[in-house]
Formats: C-alpha cells, sequence, structure tokens
C-alpha cells in the first residue's frame, strides 16, 4: 500500500469500522453482534485479523480469519478459515492482497496454527491463487443433490431420526466415535455445533438425531436447514459410516413428510459413490478449497482427500 496506509493486526473498536468497509464492498449490513459471533466466539477470544488503515484512520483493507479446533491424525491442531478478504475499491491490488495476506499469516504461524484454508468460489479464487501465489488449489467442492423419496424399508422400522438439543449429553460420544473414522476436520462437538448453528445471528437450523427404535444410544446427528419451501440442505453431519446411509434415509424421508421436494448437501469425494448409490447426483458447487502456501501450514498434499467438510464449513449458509 502507499505510505499514507498501514497495514497491521486487528485492534479493539476496529470492529465498527471493519463492518463498515463490509457493507461498502458487498452490500450487505454485518451487525456487531454478528461479527462478534463469527470472530470472537472461536478459540480463546482472540480476533485473528489484519486490517490497511488510512491517515484519516478509515479501515480500507482487511482480512479474517476463524479460528477452530481441529483434528488431524488422532491429535487436535488449531485451524483457520479465510474470511471476510476485502479491499476499498480505490485501494485494490495484488500488492496491498499480499501485504494483508502476509501479516496475518505470520501472526497464525506465531500462534502455532496449522492449517489455513477457506471455501472461496472460482472467481474469488482466481487472482490470489494464480496471479499472487499465496494459495493453491487443494480439490473442488461437489453439490449433491437428489428429488426426495420415501424409504419404506427394514431401515424405516429399525431407526429413529428424532428433534435434538444441542446440549444433548450424548453428542460427545457421537464426535468421539466418528473422529476415529475422520484423518482431518473441524471438531464438530457440542461447544463448535452450539456455536456455529444454536447461537447463529442471522440463520435458524435444526438438530436431528438418529437412535435405534429400541435404544438411546445416538448413532448421527444432522444439521438441516430449509433454505426454500421445497429446498432440505444438510449443513453438517455427525456419524459412523455404518450408519450413514440409515440416517440419510431417515432425513429423506422427514423432508417427505414436510412437504420437502429437493435435498442436497457437500460431502468429500470419498462419500460420493455411496451418495450416487442413494440416488443423487454430483455436481460442481462453484466452491473449491484452497490452502496457503506458506511453508508453515498443511499442504494441498497433507489436505488433499484427507479433508471431512460439510456445508457447514463456509461462512456464507
Amino acid at each position: 500500500m502507499g505510505d499514507d496506509v498501514e497495514v497491521r493486526l486487528y485492534r479493539p473498536g476496529d470492529e465498527v469500522k471493519i463492518t463498515r468497509l463490509f457493507k461498502e464492498v458487498f452490500g450487505r449490513e454485518m451487525s456487531l453482534e454478528e461479527w462478534r459471533w463469527k470472530y470472537k466466539r472461536q478459540g480463546s477470544g482472540a480476533v485473528y485479523a489484519s486490517v490497511a488503515e488510512d491517515d484519516d484512520h478509515k479501515i480500507l483493507g482487511h482480512y479474517g480469519a476463524v479460528p477452530f479446533r481441529m483434528h488431524h491424525r488422532d491429535k487436535e491442531i488449531k485451524g483457520a478459515s479465510i474470511g471476510d478478504v476485502m479491499i476499498h475499491q480505490k485501494f485494490r491490488g495484488i500488492k496491498n492482497l499480499k501485504a494483508l495476506t502476509h501479516k496475518i499469516e505470520d501472526i497464525l504461524f506465531e500462534n502455532d496454527f496449522l492449517m489455513v484454508y477457506g471455501f472461496p468460489n472460482e472467481k474469488a479464487l482466481m487472482i490470489p491463487a494464480e496471479k499472487t501465489g499465496l494459495f493453491e488449489r487443494v480439490e473442488e467442492v461437489f453439490d449433491a443433490w437428489k428429488e426426495v423419496c420415501f424409504h419404506n424399508n427394514r431401515n424405516r422400522f429399525l431407526y429413529k431420526l428424532f428433534p435434538l438439543r444441542f446440549e444433548d449429553t450424548r453428542i460427545p460420544a457421537l464426535w468421539h466415535s466418528a473422529r476415529k473414522e475422520l484423518n482431518l476436520s473441524v471438531i464438530r462437538d457440542r461447544e463448535y455445533l452450539q456455536w456455529r448453528y444454536r447461537d447463529h445471528p442471522l440463520f435458524s437450523y435444526e438438530l436431528w438425531g438418529l437412535r435405534r427404535r429400541s435404544g438411546v444410544k445416538l448413532l448421527g446427528l444432522a444439521i438441516i436447514k430449509r433454505s426454500a419451501a421445497d429446498k432440505l440442505m444438510v449443513m453438517d453431519i455427525v456419524f459412523r459410516k455404518d450408519f450413514f446411509i440409515p440416517l440419510m434415509e431417515k432425513i429423506e424421508n422427514l423432508g417427505v413428510v414436510s412437504g420437502v421436494k429437493t435435498l442436497n448437501l457437500w460431502l468429500p469425494q470419498e462419500y460420493h459413490p455411496v451418495l450416487r448409490g442413494i440416488g443423487f447426483a454430483i455436481h460442481p458447487a462453484g466452491t473449491t478449497i484452497p490452502c496457503t502456501t506458506h511453508p508453515g501450514f498443511l499442504n494441498k498434499d497433507d489436505i488433499r482427500g484427507k479433508f471431512f467438510y460439510t456445508m457447514g464449513d463456509t461462512d456464507f449458509l
């Protein structure tokens, strides 16, 4: 940036000017409540963001990182999802983006973060990925979609899908069991689910659990969002692989009973054969997962084909 613009880390109080820039760049109001929910509620409460400020103390650029506790090869690590990358139109440019990016990456590295990633659309990815070398493409995200139908089979009578409270004491045991089948994932425990879905300041979500009709043990859970009168989105899902199909069939039956016409979700490509087997069509979602090229973080080979993600890993659904 020019000599009259300082690139620095976030300071308390910047959020007022950051949300003002958000409105200028994206045309939508971001309330202070939404900003605090997004950037201060996870991790230790520290805010990881870089800003560009001019001599008039106006913020002209912002690069945010939402911290997460993550599961990687049976260990807990620190990860960060990049969001709200925005630069005022008068100061846009590769040099300016690099300055904001390096500032936040350095502080994340110093604080022992191991994974830095995002879910940008193709247009947003092309500039930083191909012109700056700041990011590299990991893998394309696909949308699984189908018209709902009712499953009147053995699983209908063996299992029960029921409304689940975010405070349910069975959720930790389910996550502890499910994580054993995952190589790399955001930790989807009660704390995370409550923050991401129960406490979301903009959207409403439903939490449903799966159990055997003759038992009480939680075998799986799903977060759903009704985005339209005829569409059901599976935002998140926690399961052991043995119970994936029963869980999906029961969710689909729920959709049929409630008048939904279509069902869609995101899952990594290793699940696509199973999804196709139960009637889903798989199409590109227009979103790509990139990772930083900073040598201190996991690279594309560490992540590709290993990262478990859902629609809930984005910040815009």
